[in-house]
């Protein structure tokens, strides 16, 4: 399959073409493809899509658009599934040499490293190829925005850098008069592209018309001062002076300083910095200073110095360079600075100030490089800045330098740690690329464990490439046993890593440094300043005068408004810090204030959003304004929750790690945490090592509603029993009455509505005024019963005073049963809205296969298969076995519904296996009705009567009395 963006967007195979008429669909294909293999958010999609004209229904509309593709795509490719949701939006898988712009990128990349590397003839090649893939203008055939606007002029811009790269190459082979036809017609179309202008001098001089080169010069300077007003960059004047020196003998030499430090071996990846480092370059619309920052050890030196030897030919001056950490006063700098540059010792001014100005006057009319490595502050850079346009200066600094940013419009280049692709890429360059084939895994992991730090990789591949018979994984192993800091070490002795760490540790005043080793204590993947506060004890103002200082300094990093985080080896360090100067009780008063941080704010939410849940000894403060604020906390902090619950439960934090689970379990619950089995066994340990029967008791209550929510039923029964046999012993009625709900509801969905029916009697006399929690199950035994009237007003009483979504959806769904589809599709649209509004995606794929049979009812068959795809597609998702039982039977009915019965029958099996599967007996019996009916619908009575049989005699047997009159009058 072949991905065109390069011209119109289309899509290829063999041939095979797939037609996407509707300008969305293009646009949407396009938008994924600009970014292959990555997650594209949907308000990306919506700007490329719509632009700033997008509906309020956008988003729906979204996925629409997205099944749809999907369909097509998979019918060119043979059924593969090219475009996934994923967590955050969605991507498309691209295979190596399908898109375009990939081998675009590919080729026009290898053709400039082959000129750079003097080969003419394999970069004009090489590059004539990249060219020959352009069709016309990229994404020609979608409708105008602004995000497609910039992406087609990112792609014009990379074909016309390829373009004068291609030039280059065939002058340097002798092509002058080609070449200079050819870049006539390219300053046609880009008449002040200042680049091709000089390129075009240079061609006709060289083809033996250096009159015409110098008229061209005189109209492109003509041009640039009349539209304009700009004088001729360097380009321009570099290309006038190659041709007069063609007439007139060169002058000699000035003195020219070649400073630059060798560039690092192994350097892999940066390819988003290099190109912002570009910018910096004359002729460039970006500033000419430049710094780049980052903590220790994450390659700010190798950066500067490898962007600086690219460019270092487009500064016919030279370069200079100084390390600022080892020259910490400027005016030293200064003198070496200007002895490279000519100007005799005795000559240089002692003052600072007028070294400084006579540097800057050295510097006026030259084009020189200057890198400052490892800078404290702006006062030991700005004595060093030249004045002149044509010099560019980049610093790197474990600071953030604001007031160079500020003040001097410095551009900054923030570095992180490498992604996983880059950081392995270096553990190869390191150890060699078939070692590294020969372990993909171990060598992950070992990037991972150096935590992707550049200085880390390279001294861990260093050691395994001295040891080359041995393994990666063994290598692994021992960094791990003896400490990943202790490990990377450059002389057998000393930590390189550490000791990076520790200058930027001694540099903080004593309270940040506090703050720092405390922060190695925290659990979880990042946190906020409210729960540093809370770790440190400080008051709020402090810690985060604390944490800008750190931020400052890069000993952390705020990944997102008002959120902290710690690569790994600064963790370790500052956990390091944390032993050798806390000592055991400051340690424990900080992790205990921290956990019930966590333990006050998420029992806060508990309260705001499942007040109907029963929880034990919850303390109740007000923290959050609003339900929406709740639930935002909620779903940000989950990583750090689950987090801390683990590190409660390994150190003995018993009470804590039980409080924590039970407030986090309506959470856990609804949004359908992968991690919430872990937790609910965390929390019946802790309970059982507190020794207290109330905790013991609702820790399996919790552990049997979680395993009950994942149809694991036969565990569920055992700890609902243990739950009520101690609440029972406790006389706690409330406990009691929730776990007879609990029994009765797991009844109500294994099929045993006797029993069901039975225990929800017994909690009735117990609490006669049942939770809205109960209520709404009995009305789904009513339901199950085919007492849809009683069901109906169950549902709609609760409904009418919660407006919560499952209500709603119940609803719905008892309506639609009863075959009032009107207001059924009303009331499961305002369900679907709700859930997607507090990211409920267990109960909008429900209320989406509510509304496909609503839709399959009516007769709008194909919004009815739709709205199945997305049930399913959401279910999915989450992993819900429910919610997919719900789609695929959705799915098969509306297919049923536009007489596509193979394809029901397909649907309406998949719903049986995983019914049965589950245990959930109404829904195999609803299963069996429909793969009845898809059969007798394709004219086979004897199947369709084997199924409808099945379902008569399953109805009778549990009860679903309902589904036995749909299945016995069929």
């Amino acid at each position: 399959m072949e991905f065109l963006l390069l011209g119109p967007v289309e899509v290829r195979s063999g041939s095979g073409h797939l037609q996407l008429a509707s300008q969305r669909q293009r646009a949407l294909l396009a938008a994924l493809l600009l970014a292959p293999g990555a997650v594209v958010a949907p308000h990306r999609l919506i700007e490329v899509i719509w632009g700033e004209t997008a509906p309020p229904s956008a988003a729906a509309n979204l996925r629409t658009h997205v099944a749809q593709l999907r369909r097509q795509l998979a019918t060119l490719d043979g059924g593969a599934r090219r475009i996934h949701a994923r967590a955050g939006g969605y991507l498309v898988e691209v295979r190596p040499g399908e898109l375009d712009t990939e081998r675009f990128e590919h080729l026009a990349a290898a053709g400039r490293r082959a000129l750079l590397a003097g080969d003419d003839e394999s970069a004009a090649a090489t590059l004539g190829r990249a060219l020959a893939l352009w069709r016309g203008h990229p994404l020609g055939n979608l409708a105008t925005t602004t995000a497609v606007e910039g992406e087609a002029q990112r792609l014009v811009d990379a074909r016309l850098a390829a373009v004068e790269h291609h030039c280059r190459a065939r002058l340097n082979l002798g092509a002058c008069a080609e070449v200079a036809a050819e870049l006539h017609r390219l300053v046609a179309d880009h008449p002040l592209h200042e680049r091709l202008w000089a390129l075009l001098m240079l061609a006709l001089a060289a083809a033996g018309q250096p009159a015409a080169a110098l008229d061209a010069y005189d109209t492109i300077t003509s041009r640039l001062a009349g539209d304009l007003g700009a004088e001729p960059g360097p380009d321009l004047r570099e290309a006038q002076l190659a041709v007069l020196r063609h007439q007139v003998a060169a002058a000699p030499s000035p003195l020219r300083p070649a400073q630059l430090p060798r560039a690092a071996a192994g350097f892999r990846g940066r390819r988003t910095e290099l190109l912002a480092l570009d910018r910096l370059l004359p002729g460039g619309d970006g500033p000419r200073l430049g710094v780049v920052v980052g903590t220790a050890g994450v390659g700010k030196s190798d950066l500067a110095t490898q962007w600086a030897h690219r460019v270092r030919d487009r500064f016919p001056d030279g370069q200079l360079y100084a390390d600022l950490r080892r020259s910490a006063r400027p005016g030293p700098v200064l003198a070496r600075f200007l002895r490279a540059l000519g100007v005799p010792a005795r000559q240089i001014p002692e003052d600072v100030d007028e070294a400084a100005a006579l540097y800057r006057s050295v510097l006026a009319a030259k084009s020189v490089l200057c890198v400052l490595d490892d800078a404290l502050d702006p006062g030991q850079v700005r004595p060093l800045l030249p004045a002149a346009p044509d010099c560019v200066v980049l610093v790197t600094s474990r600071n953030r330098l604001d007031g160079l940013v500020a003040l001097d419009g410095a551009q900054r280049v923030s570095l992180d740690v490498l992604d996983a692709a880059d950081a392995a890429a270096v553990l190869a360059a390191a150890i060699g690329s078939g070692r590294a084939a020969r372990e993909p895994a171990a060598t992950a992991e070992l990037a991972e464990t150096c935590a992707r730090l550049p200085i880390a990789l390279r001294i861990t591949g260093a050691q395994l490439r001295h040891r080359s018979g041995r393994r990666i994984a063994d290598h692994l192993a021992d960094l791990r046993a003896h400490g990943v800091l202790d490990s990377l070490t450059t002389d057998g002795e000393t930590s390189a890593v550490r000791g990076a760490y520790d200058l930027s540790y001694a540099a903080l005043d004593t309270a940040t440094r506090r703050t720092f080793r405390l922060l190695g204590l925290v659990p979880g993947p990042d946190t906020t300043s409210a729960a540093v506060t809370a770790l440190t004890g400080a008051p709020a103002a402090t810690t985060a005068r604390h944490l800008e200082r750190l931020a400052l300094a890069h000993l952390v990093q705020e990944h997102a408004p008002g959120r902290y985080r710690l690569h790994e080896l600064l963790r370790q360090y500052a956990a390091e810090r944390a032993d050798l100067e806390c000592d055991e009780e400051e340690r424990d008063t900080a992790t205990r204030a921290l956990l019930e941080h966590y333990l006050v704010h998420t029992g806060a939410a508990a309260g705001l959003l499942y007040p109907d849940l029963l929880r034990q000894n919850a303390p109740q403060r007000r923290v959050f304004g609003s339900e929406q604020a709740a639930r935002t906390w909620l779903d940000d902090e989950v990583p750090n929750l689950v987090a801390a619950i683990r590190h409660a439960h390994a150190h003995r934090y018993h009470r804590t790690a039980w409080q924590l689970v039970d407030a986090l379990r309506g959470h856990s619950m609804t949004a359908w945490l992968a991690e919430s089995p872990e937790l609910a066994r965390i929390g019946l340990a802790a309970a059982d090592a507190t020794g207290e029967a109330e905790l013991r008791a609702a820790a399996h209550n919790n552990l049997a509603a979680t395993s009950a929510l994942r149809y694991d039923f036969e565990p569920a029964v055992t700890h609902f029993r243990a739950a009520l046999r101690l609440y029972r012993e406790l006389r706690f009625r409330r406990g009691v009455v929730g776990v007879l709900e609990n029994l009765a509801t797991l009844h109500l969905f294994t099929g045993d509505l006797d029993r069901a029916g039975t225990l929800f009697a017994e909690a009735a006399t117990l609490d006669p005024e049942r939770n809205p929690v109960c209520r709404r199950n009995v009305g789904i035994l009513h339901e199950h019963r085919g007492r849809l009237a009683e069901a109906t007003a169950m549902h709609k009483a609760l409904a009418t005073d919660t407006r919560c979504p499952d209500d709603l959806l119940l609803l719905a769904r008892v309506v639609a049963r009863a075959g009032d589809y009107g207001t059924a599709r009303s009331i499961a649209q305002e369900a679907a809205e709700l859930a997607r509004h507090i990211n409920d995606r267990c109960t909008e794929a429900y209320a989406f296969a509510v509304l496909s049979r609503v839709h399959a009812g009516t007769g709008h068959t194909a919004r009815a298969v739709r709205l199945a795809e997305e049930a399913l597609e959401a279910a999915r998702g989450i992993g819900d076995t429910g919610a997919e039982i719900a789609g695929h039977a959705a799915l098969a009915v509306s297919r049923l519904a536009g007489g596509r019965h193979e394809q029901a029958l397909l649907s309406g099996h998949h719903a049986l296996r995983l019914a049965r599967r589950a245990g959930v007996r109404f829904d195999e019996c609803e299963a069996l009705i429909t793969i009845g009916h898809a059969h007798r619908a394709a004219g086979a009575p004897e199947q369709a009567g084997h199924y409808l049989g099945a379902a008569l005699e399953l109805a009778k047997t549990h009860g679903y009395h309902g589904l036995a009159a749909v299945a016995g009058g069929a």
